[in-house]
């Protein structure tokens, strides 16, 4: 997509600022949107073509663009991260609220959590013999190989926190100059109490030791 820094960028009588948003699943995807633009984001070519749907991380952009004829280092890239435990307990709720059509496209998703509890759940991530409920194999990744390479390096050019997302999109703003406003109201959030709730000692260290990664590079903690 391109993000308008000028009037003429603002009308699309002019290109922007090449960018990619390189979605992470159950973080901040709609405010993101909502910030962009609806109709802008839509019509990103990462939306469209079909070696790109879904989300992809920086990687599989990088190994991917060549074939459409681009080169990731041609792009600003951007992420959103989150605290793995609020993601986890988001994860669990989104899923099992699913309605409408993406009910239907995950019926198997859907219906496996909604035997669950979220013990069962944790347990199931923890797992490798379990976790192969269709996307759900997302959810034994760390928030962080979105934005990182092999080496774990991270390769996203700006990263906004989920817990603070007003302020970073605001920063962003100001980084890339661009003619931006910050959404005045969250969408598409997951029904639920304070993730810390849903938590047993058991359940917070196996996350603990699965999202290292995250805690390495992020700092996050059981608390925030």
């Amino acid at each position: 997509m391109y993000l308008p820094r000028t009037f003429l960028e603002s009308t699309g009588l002019k290109r922007g600022l090449p960018a990619v948003f390189v979605h992470t699943p159950k973080c901040g995807g709609s405010f993101i949107a909502e910030g962009l633009g609806r109709r802008r984001e839509r019509r990103c070519f990462t939306r469209k073509h079909p070696l790109l749907k879904g989300h992809l991380m920086w990687m599989e952009y990088r190994d991917l663009f060549p074939k459409t004829g681009r080169d990731i280092s041609d792009y600003m890239t951007f992420s959103v991260v989150r605290n793995p435990w609020d993601w986890h307990v988001s994860i669990y709720h989104y899923v099992r609220q699913l309605t409408g059509r993406y009910r239907e496209i995950y019926a198997d998703e859907h219906a496996a959590l909604n035997r669950m509890t979220f013990s069962e759940y944790t347990a199931m991530v923890d797992d490798p013999e379990r976790n192969k409920i269709g996307w759900m194999d997302q959810a034994t990744r760390n928030v962080a190989d979105w934005v990182i390479d092999e080496s774990g390096e991270i390769k996203v050019d700006f990263i906004l926190r989920q817990e603070q997302m007003d302020r970073d999109f605001e920063r962003f703003i100001d980084t890339y100059a661009l003619r931006l406003k910050i959404p005045t109201k969250r969408v598409n959030a997951s029904k639920h109490k304070d993730y810390r709730s849903y938590y047993s000692d058991k359940d917070a260290e196996i996350v603990a030791r699965r999202h290292t990664r995250d805690v390495a590079l992020f700092g996050y903690t059981f608390d925030g």
